[in-house]
Parts: structure tokens; C-alpha cells; sequence
């Protein structure tokens, strides 16, 4: 849009505005949409700290719901490093004493930042021996026919580790520079559609999808966990796979591939995939020995109980010894981003903190008056139920999501006249309509590896969390009123 005037010139775009004096000097001044947003959350988040505390709720709420909203708007927008966020997260909650110590910074007790390095360092041995190449190239040879049969490939097999790897996060760190490679292999370059397509069939195609199967991610874990400490419920396995894999799971696995090859067209060149023949390497066979033996392990956690990270972690550090040739000679570290692994820290602390000041019980509890929860089965109930976990997220992010919104179940069961285990699996479809990667680890993981900026996530999870309003939450109420699980109130 162009406007002229006396004074100048001025040219309007979506991201900067420029302007042309009358002596003909050219001065431009960007400014970013998402810049602006951030200006504004920045300006609610200073507003709601100095705002007192209403009667009737924790000392510190309001203090604490300012200095979130700060974080998550700077986030959200990235209008600084997610890094620089995180460390100011980290200060104003330390200084304030908004929360003990052990809880801002729980991020760095938790399993999944730990499950994050050990596997960056098992990506730079995969990288490193050329096995991520071999790999890339067996996965070219089975579904590079078409880019869309690669993207669709790509997410089946995502799918089908979440049933052997209970972690999306550990299998991001193993599967993306596998896919990277194969991206290298087909010259997709590192700003091109092709290349952020299959990172994002990897990244999101191992988080959405194991919403579905009760072990394979975080937020399944953490809602069982709350069921069965604050209610005495056990959630069994086969419940869970039944009520939430005919839709999140299917749907997911159907639909992902296509928003995929339709928001990142690209086009794989005619050509014959290259044929491997040289024999495997002493360094790729033990990375390949070590690898399989994580593998075993992580498969059969629930027999040993090591965690998964743990697993990563000592996988990762036998890689690294000197003798056993698997790193490149230079010093490791060096290959390492470490501000990735800040941020999921810091991600995790924001979950922590909201749960540990009360705030996500004030703002649920009033959620559910806001949003006029009543009694009954309806289709519009159940979509009020699933937009309340879906609001949690925001603020909580998926870690701290459930754990949140399962500690004022019972009083969500009084106001729709459920019973409490559907009010608490209610909030799984709300998981899969994410819009910002810094709610997910998994999308975290993702990014940290591949470098995909922000706005290549939001191109796919806005489109995708539409799709999961107009279709998925339907079809998740007609499944479960067909097996009969919500009752006739």
C-alpha cells in the first residue's frame, strides 16, 4: 500500500515502512509485526506486575502472571534470542523470589534437557561417521519416489518409533540429522520448502501423532501420573490407545503429510537414488552396536526403570571416549549449541513456577467460569472442556499443562456432569493444536538441531491447530459419544 502526503513519500510493506524525504533521502526504519505484538504482551506483562493482588489469591499471582506473560510474548514473537529471554526469565524470578530456586530452575533437573544433549551428541557422531548419510540414503532408496511419499514416509516412521521410544524428544535428536542428510542428498538447500518439510515431518510427526499411545510422550505420562497420585485412577494402556489413536493418531498421520507438501512444495529430481556400496566403517558399526543397545534399553524402560535420558546420556558419553573413534578429532563442545538447551530449561522452569505460585489454578478456575462450562454432553461442552486445557498451554506449556489442569478435575467433573476420567482425557486433544513451538520440548529439540526459524513452525502448526478445531475435536466427540464414553446428561 502506498500513501502520498506533503512530507513524502511512504511505502507500507507487512514487516518495515519506508519513506522517501523530499530531498530524496531514503531512510528506512523496520519494523516487525511480531515486534509490535511483543511491544504490546511486554506492555500487559509490566501492567499485571505492578498490579495488586485481587482478594482471595496468592501473595505474589499477580507478580508472577507479569513476569510470564513477559516471557512468553518474548517467546512467541522472538523479538529477542530465546536464549536472552530465558536468562531474563531466570533473573526476574530469582531476584523477585517469585519461587524457590529449585523450582525456577527445575528445568535443569528435568530428564528431557538431559535427553536433549546426550542426544546432540549422538546427532554429531552420526553426522560425523557418515552413518546418518548411509541411513539417509536407505530411506531415499524406500520413499523418494515423490516428495510426498518421502514427507508421508517420513512421519510413518515417526509414528512407528513412538511405539519403541517413549521419548518425542529422543526420537527427534536421533531421527533429524538422519533426514538432514537425506535433505543434503536431494539438494534441498538449508532456506529451501523441501528441507523444511522433512524437518517438520520429523518434529512434528514425532510429537501430534503420540498424543495417542499412553507411554510415547511427556504430557501422557504427566496427566496418568496426576490421575493416579490425586485420584487413585490407573489409566491402562489399552483404554488410552482406544479412546485417542482412532482420531489423534490416524487423523494426524493422514493429514500431516498433505498440510505438509501443500504449505512446503517442493519437487525431488528425476534421478536414481546412489547405491551405498561400500562396506560399513569400524566407527559406523560401533555407533550402529551402541545405538541398538539405547534402542533395546529405551523399548524397555518400563522393565529396568532407567530413564530415557539417562539412556541418551550414557550412550552419548561411550561415543565420546578418544578410543573409540567415533568424534571427529576437534574439541566437542565446539559442535555443540548450548543455547537450545537453556531454553528448554527455561521452558520447563515457566511450567514449574506457574504450578508452584498457584497461578495456573487461579487462571483454570476462572477459565472455567469465563468460559460458561455447563452441564451436558453437547458437542459445544466438549469443545469448551478441550479449549480450556487448550488455553493452559499457553501459559503452562505441554509439560506443565496437565499436571495443571488435572489438579481441578474434580471440580471440572462437577460443572459438566462427566465423570472424572473423561474430564482429565479431555484434555488430550487440546495437545495436538499446538501454535508455537517454544510449548513443545519436541519442537524445541527440533529447532535447536535444524535451525528452522519460528515462522517456518507457525506456517504448519496455525493451519494444522484450525484443522484440529474444525475436524478433529468433532470427530474426537463423535467417536467417543459411538463407543459410548461420554454419558447421556
Amino acid at each position: 500500500m502506498r500513501c502520498d502526503s506533503y512530507y513524502g513519500h511512504w511505502h507500507y510493506s507487512f514487516f518495515d515502512i519506508s519513506r522517501v524525504s523530499r530531498n530524496g533521502l531514503f531512510v528506512k526504519v523496520s519494523i516487525r509485526i511480531s515486534d509490535m505484538i511483543a511491544f504490546v504482551v511486554g506492555v500487559l506483562g509490566v501492567f499485571l506486575f505492578f498490579t495488586p493482588d485481587p482478594n482471595g489469591i496468592p501473595v505474589g499471582t499477580m507478580q508472577t502472571a507479569g513476569v510470564v506473560v513477559i516471557t512468553i510474548g518474548l517467546l512467541a514473537t522472538a523479538a529477542l534470542p530465546e536464549y536472552m529471554t530465558v536468562l531474563i526469565f531466570f533473573f526476574l524470578c530469582s531476584v523477585i523470589s517469585i519461587a524457590p530456586p529449585k523450582v525456577i530452575f527445575s528445568g535443569f533437573l528435568s530428564s528431557a534437557v538431559w535427553l536433549v544433549l546426550g542426544g546432540m551428541i549422538l546427532g554429531v557422531g552420526i553426522e560425523s561417521t557418515g552413518l546418518g548419510a548411509r541411513l539417509a540414503s536407505y530411506i531415499e532408496r524406500a520413499f523418494a519416489k515423490s516428495y510426498f511419499k518421502l514427507i508421508a514416509g517420513t512421519v510413518l516412521i515417526m509414528c512407528l518409533l513412538a511405539i519403541l521410544m517413549p521419548s518425542s524428544v529422543g526420537r527427534v535428536t536421533i531421527m533429524l540429522p538422519i533426514i538432514i542428510a537425506l535433505a543434503d542428498r536431494l539438494g534441498f538447500g538449508k532456506h529451501s520448502n523441501g528441507r523444511f518439510g522433512l524437518v517438520l515431518a520429523v518434529g512434528v510427526g514425532a510429537l501430534t501423532p503420540s498424543f495417542s499411545i499412553l507411554p510415547a510422550s511427556v504430557p501422557n505420562v504427566v496427566m496418568a501420573g496426576a490421575a493416579e497420585t490425586i485420584y487413585g485412577l490407573n489409566i491402562s494402556y489399552t483404554e488410552y490407545f482406544a479412546l485417542h489413536f482412532p482420531v489423534i493418531g490416524l487423523v494426524t498421520m493422514l493429514a500431516l503429510p498433505v498440510f505438509i507438501t501443500i504449505l512446503f512444495p517442493a519437487k525431488i529430481k528425476k534421478f536414481a537414488a546412489k547405491e551405498e556400496t561400500a562396506r560399513l566403517k569400524g566407527e559406523e558399526v560401533r555407533l550402529i552396536l551402541i545405538l541398538l543397545f539405547a534402542l533395546g534399553l529405551w523399548a524397555t524402560d518400563g522393565v529396568h526403570g532407567i530413564s530415557p535420558a539417562w539412556i541418551a546420556l550414557g550412550a552419548a558419553i561411550i561415543c565420546s571416549f578418544p578410543g573409540i573413534g567415533i568424534m571427529p578429532e576437534k574439541p566437542l563442545l565446539s559442535q555443540i549449541n548450548f543455547g537450545p538447551i537453556l531454553v528448554l530449561a527455561g521452558v520447563i522452569g515457566i511450567g514449574g513456577v506457574v504450578t508452584e505460585t498457584g497461578l495456573g489454578s487461579v487462571i483454570g478456575s476462572n477459565l472455567i467460569m469465563l468460559m460458561g462450562i455447563r452441564n451436558g454432553t453437547d458437542i459445544g461442552t466438549f469443545a469448551s472442556v478441550v479449549a480450556l486445557g487448550w488455553s493452559l498451554e499457553f501459559l503452562t506449556t505441554l509439560p506443565g499443562q496437565p499436571a495443571i489442569m488435572s489438579s481441578f478435575g474434580d471440580t471440572l467433573s462437577k460443572a459438566t456432569g462427566w465423570p472424572l476420567n473423561a474430564v482429565l482425557m479431555a484434555q488430550v486433544p487440546a495437545w495436538g493444536m499446538l501454535v508455537f513451538p517454544y510449548q513443545a520440548p519436541p519442537l524445541i529439540a527440533t529447532r535447536a538441531i535444524s535451525g528452522l526459524a519460528i515462522r517456518e513452525f507457525i506456517r504448519l502448526l496455525l493451519p494444522m491447530a484450525i484443522f484440529g478445531w474444525l475436524v478433529m475435536v468433532p470427530l474426537q466427540w463423535v467417536w467417543w459419544k459411538f463407543i459410548g464414553y461420554l454419558p447421556n446428561v
